[in-house]
């Protein structure tokens, strides 16, 4: 009987010490030899209990994180108004993890005792450590970072660095007492901006920003809706000063603008001068001796090529001051090709221009100025031949979601050295070393159209220009 009553306290004692959900370990306050180990710490660290209570603290800890007198380590801590202490662990098998210990001095069988928990850290430590690692980027990005409420009149929550000084506070308590609309030149802007929150959850917008001193600038200003795990709406943002390519964009305009007035004046004046040159040489024709004749034959000869020459100017800036992707319609491919090829036999009699095979009947992805790829390809495959009699075939198939034309003439064809260069890529536009702005012009187009044009070797001479383009 008495020694079942004494037996009792210890079976309790075991299974509380069983049932614990986090590591126990009993050590020697002295040593740091371990007496007794739960299930759990011998699942966590893969050691059978026998093997633990053989060794000693210290045994159990990374050779990094192991001192010179762990227990002491510990039992000051357990003195300490039970503060706890991170030491990383090894398992078993060599794989290291971290352990959250908890210690406190107590008796057990008699004996001086430190009991302690150890709770498996090594994914909390793990996130810890990447937080760290994301809030020192947060505070180091050169754009500026927030959060704040739901709504334009609220308070700036959290901002980084770069946001105090983008908005020239005093500090960061400065600007977390700034509501949000505050931050734009013109309220409607901010209006909009939450506005389009409402319908799509992330907005980027190029608006004008003001700083808590009254300076403008342009912000590239991009804020996404979130929610908290209450259900609180809040938004987080990011600002980054754009006023320089704001102001080099205003610059593109303004020389856009100046380059279309250029446009107009050699489309309309320069053009409309050199047609009354040539009505006017027409005219000379019946008063002029066989003498003048070479003469007048001249003025007609470079009276066309001006002509020509601000035709293909015209649509070399139409197609420079584009947007890329602007105006793009799906466009006939055998209309605008055998027009092209149509035109090419009237302009060039001694020239053979046929078409090979049927064009398909598609529509691809280009603008009316599609004919000028065309026009200039026939057009530089007869002017630059080596023959006076020159032929030129042109072919068209469908590949997958593509159409490739492929424009072959018999002239000496191009060395594969200078097939970059013919079409200007690479160069400074107008100076570069290629055959003419028609080249130039051809390669502006294609790439604005989102295809490709390269040139290859015909057989058994010449050269192939090839243009890809998608399919509508």
């Amino acid at each position: 009987m008495n020694n079942r009553a004494t037996a009792e306290p210890g079976s309790e004692y075991r299974a509380l010490f069983e049932h614990v959900s986090d590591g126990l370990l009993v050590l020697d306050p002295d040593t740091g030899a371990v007496r007794d180990a739960n299930g759990r710490f011998v699942a966590m660290s893969g050691f059978d209990r026998d093997a633990l209570t053989d060794g000693r603290l210290g045994d159990l800890l990374t050779e990094r994180t192991r001192s010179d007198a762990p227990i002491q380590s510990l039992v000051d801590a357990a003195g300490d108004d039970g503060r706890t202490v991170e030491w990383r662990f090894r398992r078993r098998g060599g794989e290291p993890f971290w352990g959250e210990l908890s210690a406190s001095l107590t008796t057990l069988d008699g004996e001086r005792s430190v009991l302690t928990t150890v709770r498996d850290v090594t994914e909390r430590k793990r996130r810890r450590e990447e937080l760290g690692r994301f809030e020192e980027l947060v505070e180091h990005v050169p754009t500026g970072i927030f959060r704040a409420p739901y709504d334009p009149d609220g308070s700036f929550l959290e901002a980084n660095p770069t946001m105090v000084d983008l908005f020239d506070a005093d500090s960061k308590v400065d600007l977390l007492s700034t509501p949000v609309a505050a931050i734009y030149d013109d309220g409607k802007d901010c209006r909009s901006v939450f506005d389009a929150l409402d319908e799509r959850g992330v907005v980027t917008e190029k608006v004008e920003l003001r700083t808590l001193s009254g300076d403008r600038f342009w912000g590239l200003v991009t804020v996404c809706h979130c929610e908290s795990a209450e259900g609180e709406a809040y938004i987080d943002g990011a600002i980054k000063d754009v006023t320089e390519t704001r102001e080099y964009q205003q610059v593109l305009e303004e020389q856009n603008e100046r380059l279309e007035l250029l446009n107009r004046i050699v489309r309309h004046d320069i053009r409309n001068d050199m047609q009354l040159v040539q009505g006017m040489a027409d005219l000379l024709d019946d008063v002029s001796d066989d003498r003048g004749k070479p003469h007048l034959e001249t003025i007609r000869t470079r009276t066309k090529h001006v002509i020509e020459l601000t035709d293909l100017m015209g649509e070399l800036m139409d197609a420079l001051v584009a947007e890329p992707g602007e105006n793009l319609e799906p466009t006939n491919l055998s209309f605008v090709l055998d027009r092209e090829v149509r035109e090419a036999e009237s302009s060039y009699p001694d020239a053979t221009i046929r078409t090979r095979g049927n064009v398909p009947l598609v529509e691809v992805v280009a603008n009316d100025m599609l004919r000028s790829v065309f026009r200039n390809l026939l057009n530089n495959a007869v002017q630059h031949h080596d023959g006076d009699e020159p032929t030129v075939e042109v072919s068209a198939d469908v590949e997958d979601e593509w159409v490739l034309v492929r424009v072959a003439d018999d002239g000496p064809g191009i060395d594969p050295d200078r097939r970059e260069a013919v079409f200007g890529r690479g160069e400074k536009g107008l100076d570069s070393e290629g055959t003419g702005l028609g080249l130039y012009l051809v390669y502006t187009l294609v790439d604005q159209y989102g295809g490709e044009v390269w040139i290859e070797d015909n057989e058994p001479r010449g050269s192939v220009f090839n243009v890809r383009l998608r399919l509508a």
